[in-house]
C-alpha cells in the first residue's frame, strides 16, 4: 500500500512539468542577473533570494555563483545595511538600483541562502555575509509592542507613531529557525511563536484568510486591513510558508486554507483572490501560483494534486511569469 502511494505521489509531481533547467532558460541572464519579464525586465531581491535557493536545492553551484556575484556586485545595500530592492532602468535609460529600500523576505531568503551554502562548501565568504544580514535584519527589522516581537517588512516607510504595517507573507518560519541556530539568540524563537499568534488572529470575513497586508495598532493591538483588502499575490505564500516550517500546529492554521479548496473541488472550479472586506472571491483573478500551492495544500490533507491540470495549462499559457514559476519550483522542491 505505501509503495503505491509513493508511486502515485511521485508520478503526479513528475506530471506537473517544472524544471530549474527551464526556469534558467527562462528567467536568468548570462551574468546571473534574475529577469522579471512581466515588470519591465527588473530584478527584485525576492528573486536572488529564490533563484539562490533553486539553485542550491539542485546542485548547481554554478549558477549560484553567478548569482550570488551578481547581486553583491549590483544590489547596493541601504543605509541599514539591507539589500536594495529593485534594480532596473531608470528614466535616462541606465540600469541601476532604482529603489534603494529593501524588502525583507529578499533578506531573509538571501541571508538563508547564504547559510545553506557555507553548509555546503564551507566558503567563510557565504557565512560571512549572512551574519551581516542577520544582524541587520535584527536591528532594524524586528521591533517590540506589547511584549511581542513583530517583523518590518523594509526598513523604511511602514512604522509609523500609532500603527505599524506587516506583510505576513514574510514571516518565513523555517528561515528564524535557521538564523536561532546561527545566532543563537531568543528573539528569533519569540518572532517565531508571536508570528504564528498573529496568524492566528489576523484572519477576516467568513473565508477566515490571511491578507496581502495588515495594520497594527501599537496602543490597543488591534489588527485591520492596510493597503487593500485583498488575500491575493503576497498572501498566497503564507500557506506555502507554514508548510515548509516544522510549526506543531498546521492543521489549525490551514484550516481555512482547507476550506477554500474543498470549495472548489465541490464547485469544480478554482477561487483566485478575495475581498476580504467583503467576504467575496474571484474565479478569475488566480496565477499558476496558486495552483502550485493550493495543490501542495491538497496534498497535506488529502495526498492529492487535484489542481495539477489546470497548473499545466496555465503555465503553458504564461510560461514568462517568473512570479509564478518560482512559488511552483519551490513548492515541489524537496
Amino acid at each position: 500500500m505505501l509503495n503505491r502511494l509513493f508511486f502515485f505521489l511521485l508520478i503526479s509531481i513528475l506530471s506537473l512539468e517544472a524544471s530549474w533547467d527551464e526556469y534558467k532558460t527562462r528567467f536568468f541572464n548570462e551574468n546571473g542577473r534574475i529577469i522579471d519579464k512581466q515588470n519591465e525586465n527588473v530584478t527584485h531581491s525576492e528573486a536572488i533570494g529564490y533563484s539562490m535557493y533553486l539553485a542550491l536545492k539542485n546542485q548547481d553551484m554554478k549558477s549560484f555563483t553567478k548569482i550570488y556575484r551578481w547581486y553583491r556586485k549590483n544590489l547596493i545595500k541601504n543605509s541599514c545595511g539591507l539589500i536594495s530592492w529593485k534594480w532596473g532602468k531608470n528614466k535616462n535609460g541606465k540600469w541601476q538600483v532604482i529603489d534603494h529600500n529593501n524588502a525583507t523576505d529578499g533578506d531573509l531568503w538571501i541571508a538563508y541562502d547564504n547559510l545553506l551554502a557555507y553548509e555546503m562548501t564551507k566558503n567563510e565568504r557565504y557565512k560571512k555575509e549572512a551574519v551581516t544580514l542577520i544582524k541587520n535584519i535584527k536591528k532594524n527589522l524586528l521591533i517590540k509592542n506589547k511584549k511581542k516581537i513583530y517583523l518590518l517588512p523594509a526598513c523604511y516607510g511602514y512604522e509609523k507613531k500609532e500603527s505599524f504595517e506587516i506583510n505576513l507573507s514574510y514571516y518565513l518560519f523555517f528561515i528564524f529557525d535557521k538564523f536561532f541556530e546561527i545566532d543563537h539568540d531568543k528573539i528569533w524563537q519569540r518572532l517565531k511563536r508571536d508570528g504564528i499568534d498573529l496568524l492566528f488572529k489576523a484572519r477576516f470575513t467568513p473565508l477566515e484568510l490571511h491578507a496581502n497586508w495588515i495594520k497594527i495598532n501599537k496602543k490597543d493591538e488591534k489588527i485591520s486591513l492596510s493597503k487593500n483588502n485583498l488575500f491575493g499575490y503576497d498572501a498566497i505564500r503564507i500557506p506555502l510558508n507554514i508548510l515548509m516550517s516544522d510549526i506543531q500546529n498546521k492543521d489549525l492554521l490551514l484550516h481555512a486554507y482547507k476550506k477554500y479548496i474543498d470549495g472548489m473541488k465541490k464547485m469544480q472550479l478554482v477561487f483566485g483572490v478575495a475581498d476580504l472586506k467583503k467576504g467575496m472571491f474571484s474565479i478569475y483573478n488566480y496565477t499558476y501560483a496558486y495552483l502550485a500551492v493550493y495543490n501542495q495544500i491538497d496534498n497535506y490533507f488529502y495526498q492529492q494534486f487535484s489542481f495539477s491540470k489546470e497548473l499545466q495549462e496555465l503555465k503553458r499559457r504564461r510560461i514568462d511569469d517568473y512570479y509564478s514559476y518560482s512559488i511552483y519550483l519551490i513548492s515541489i522542491t524537496p
